[in-house]
């Protein structure tokens, strides 16, 4: 049962849901003076999509705050710079960026460091890294995928750049870092993402929470709910979405009767299909929105 979703584009009106009284992460009643909207799609990638108003506490906040701008701002910052994301500081976008470059022999071992260049990010290779993941255990799938990084460049700009810099140097062969994940990092902005979403939605109360010790920094289990499953759900492909997000209620398997967030972050470049398991419901979802 598909409840909702979203396929971006900027928009000039937001959706507003109403403040439910209390903090969506900790589920502590707070005075509104006490609780601050929360963009449900963080700003950073989706502008003013989906605001929750006074719906996250300033503690929280911090938790959430360590995780989420390490991965808007140093993870994806250059990528977000060059794809012309939403900032809400333009005077503070990433304006260069540092890339170090190694002699490697045919069977791409490292010869010799060649240090590193900053680079100007209008000259830059169009890099983004994610994180790709099996899926999660919950949901007890007999399959193998990778738990590693995962990266889409543009490979004629990074050979362009490698042989600017095999002709500077004299190597035969050279190669580039592409950057690197904070997998814990990537996976709790995750499962906040998807635990806000679904609260937006259906409301905080509507559910049993699977995530809040994941992303108030309390457990480091996330693959147990958080994890990747392609095919599963398919979206309109717009080349114009930063961003695609749907929820629904898994109908069968081990964790029947779940609610689920499919999550895709730039689809255009066929990036990895996050499935995260949020919660389950504490009322029957299909009498309350019918004709979902």
């Amino acid at each position: 049962m598909r409840i909702d979703e979203y396929d971006l584009v900027r928009r000039e009106k937001a959706d507003v849901v109403p403040s439910p009284g209390k903090c969506i992460y900790c589920y502590e009643v707070r005075k509104p003076e006490e609780l601050t909207d929360e963009h449900v799609l963080p700003y950073a990638l989706a502008a003013d999509t989906l605001i929750f108003e006074k719906s996250c506490c300033k503690d929280c906040q911090k938790e959430i705050t360590r995780y989420e701008q390490n991965v808007l701002r140093h993870q994806l910052g250059a990528f977000r710079a060059q794809v012309d994301a939403p900032t809400r500081k333009p005077k503070d976008r990433i304006k260069e960026v540092v890339i170090h470059f190694i002699e490697v022999d045919d069977e791409a071992r490292q010869i010799r460091d060649l240090g590193k260049r900053t680079i100007p990010i209008e000259k830059a290779p169009l890099v983004i890294n994610l994180w790709q993941s099996p899926p999660a255990r919950i949901l007890q799938e007999n399959v193998s995928r990778p738990d590693q990084p995962w990266t889409y460049y543009v490979k004629s700009e990074v050979d362009a750049l490698n042989n600017q810099i095999r002709q500077e140097t004299g190597a035969n062969h050279v190669a580039m870092s592409l950057g690197k994940v904070d997998k814990l990092h990537y996976q709790r902005f995750l499962a906040k993402t998807a635990h806000a979403f679904v609260s937006a939605n259906i409301g905080p109360d509507a559910f049993e929470p699977c995530l809040t010790d994941i992303i108030l920094n309390r457990s480091d289990d996330i693959g147990q709910h958080v994890g990747d499953m392609p095919g599963v759900h398919e979206f309109a492909e717009n080349p114009e979405n930063t961003l695609q997000i749907s929820m629904g209620r898994l109908t069968n398997g081990p964790a029947e009767g779940y609610i689920a967030v499919y999550l895709q972050l730039y689809p255009s470049i066929k990036s990895p299909e996050h499935v995260i398991i949020v919660g389950k419901p504490k009322e029957d979802l299909d009498l309350r929105y019918p004709d979902a």
